[in-house]
């Protein structure tokens, strides 16, 4: 039987964040991009658009393609807390309710028809798995919704299993735990959200980053990242921590940065402050000099935003001219 195309595209997205000279792009912030296509975060998740407004979330995938970003994430980053809290969105058409397996089979579709077979590169899909946000759920119950969005992604063969935003040191606990033991042969990642607190970088929650990074000692994740809260500019500190743990006890890991478009307090319910593309780019780059060696964007990033960090990328590496 002949393999999809998809599943002979080779390096591995693992082998590439370790190996390549180049600098891995992430996409932007998919929430932000449908909220400007009227998206409203107070009447229903973004995970809905998946059935009631289909082609705008394709578009959203396909501009970041079309920026030329090297992986695509999925419209689920609220899987789990709906999912925990049993709040699936219904279908706009006959309100019947989606099973989990068919949001993530819709959510990798999307992502996987925005990526160009024709391109010189190999492109990646990988599963966005947020946090719950939830207050004292029993971690046995929290542990089994991880362990069932992480294997429901796995069926659908994504490149990597991502939990990103995880700002909670228990959940985190549970949720590696948890999704390791469901689906051990995919890579994991793990992006921290931290802010500059009083005590130094930590959660919104007020747990210090290195409270969060103890979590993951004995097993560490295949990537280390950190994403949203904070602009470039600000997230360079953040990045520095991350890479010197990535490379300390004799680890090697790559460490990713998605900041948010600007600076202060994030809230995907409003407009992020107008910042040009090329500014932007500037600023992400400067993360690579801190450690990065995955660059992308989190809230109020576009597909404008991350093709002028391509164009940037490649303007390093063009040769001078002679003329």
């Amino acid at each position: 039987m002949t393999k999809s195309p998809l599943l002979l595209r080779q390096p591995t997205l693992l082998w590439a964040l370790r190996s390549q000279s180049l600098p891995i792009v992430w996409d932007g912030g998919i929430g932000t991009a449908l909220i400007s296509r009227g998206l409203t975060l107070a009447s229903e998740p973004p995970e809905a658009w998946l059935w009631s407004h289909r082609e705008e979330v394709a578009a959203v995938h396909r501009g970041f393609a079309a920026a030329r970003v090297d992986v695509l994430q999925t419209n689920s980053f609220g899987l789990v807390r709906l999912l925990a809290s049993d709040s699936l969105p219904k279908q706009p058409a006959g309100g019947r309710t989606p099973s989990l397996i068919e949001y993530v089979r819709r959510s990798v579709e999307l992502a996987r028809e925005a990526l160009n077979p024709s391109v010189d590169r190999p492109e990646w899909v990988v599963a966005s798995i947020g946090p719950t946000g939830m207050v004292g759920i029993d971690p046995g119950k929290l542990g089994a919704v991880y362990g069932e969005v992480a294997s429901a992604f796995a069926s659908q063969q994504v490149a990597a299993l991502h939990l990103e935003t995880c700002f909670d040191a228990t959940e985190l606990r549970v949720a590696v735990r948890a999704v390791r033991e469901a689906v051990p042969e995919l890579p994991l990642f793990v992006s921290l959200t931290v802010t500059h607190g009083q005590l130094g970088l930590e959660t919104p929650l007020g747990v210090p980053l290195a409270r969060m990074l103890r979590e993951l000692e004995d097993e560490p994740p295949s990537l280390i990242g950190v994403n949203c809260s904070q602009n470039p500019e600000r997230m360079r500190g953040a990045v520095a921590a991350l890479a010197e743990w990535a490379q300390s006890s004799g680890r090697a890991i790559p460490v990713l940065a998605r900041p948010q478009l600007h600076n202060g307090t994030p809230d995907c319910k409003r407009p992020s402050k107008e910042i040009s593309p090329q500014k932007f780019a500037t600023e992400l780059l400067g993360l690579l000099d801190e450690g990065a060696t995955a660059i992308g964007g989190c809230c109020g990033v576009t597909a404008a935003h991350l093709a002028a960090v391509r164009q940037t990328i490649e303007g390093f590496l063009s040769p001078p001219s002679t003329l």
